[in-house]
């Protein structure tokens, strides 16, 4: 019995130590935003294409404006801009992050108008395709950022102290 509990112990500080070094390596790298932003920047341009082949299809059904989808392909190249030149910040990319969310959301919206049309109306069926694969791309890029920018806010408020500062405990 006691040398289970020893067992225990050992694993739950080994486990302990693993995730405290974990965390610190865990920082994203440069390199790693660099490369996704490429890939972002790779889905953005996705959804550009996907959008200009349904525009038309939206326009001939009446829903040629679902408010403005390149309007986010521009402001999050804005973003990646910005993040490229200034390095990684948690600012720019949490703007980054729900500018992705709101084209997934545009790419979303445009696919339920074109899937009501689509029945049997081949140019209707790929631009339902291309616009709704197009929103999940950048749904997935936004994810892959996501977890990198959570590293990085945990990193940054490791060096200012902040952990545990704002919890109920005494």
């Amino acid at each position: 019995m006691v040398r289970y509990r020893c067992c225990g112990l050992l694993l739950l500080t080994v486990s302990a130590l693993v995730a405290q070094d974990q965390t610190k390596a865990d920082i994203p790298s440069k390199a790693e935003i660099v490369e996704l932003l490429d890939k972002a920047d790779q889905k953005i341009s996705a959804y550009e294409d996907a959008v200009k082949a349904a525009k038309p299809v939206l326009e001939e059904i009446g829903q040629g404006s679902i408010t403005n989808p390149m309007e986010g392909a521009s402001t999050a190249r804005t973003f990646i801009k910005t993040l490229r030149r200034d390095g990684p910040s948690a600012y720019a990319l949490v703007g980054l992050l729900a500018t992705l969310d709101d084209m997934s959301f545009r790419a979303a919206n445009a696919g339920v108008v074109l899937v009501k049309m689509a029945r049997g109306r081949p140019s209707v069926e790929k631009a339902f395709l291309l616009i709704t694969n197009s929103g999940a791309a950048c749904n997935d890029i936004a994810e892959l950022i996501y977890h990198a920018t959570m590293r990085l806010i945990w990193a940054e408020e490791e060096i200012l102290g902040m952990h545990g500062q704002f919890s109920n405990k005494k």
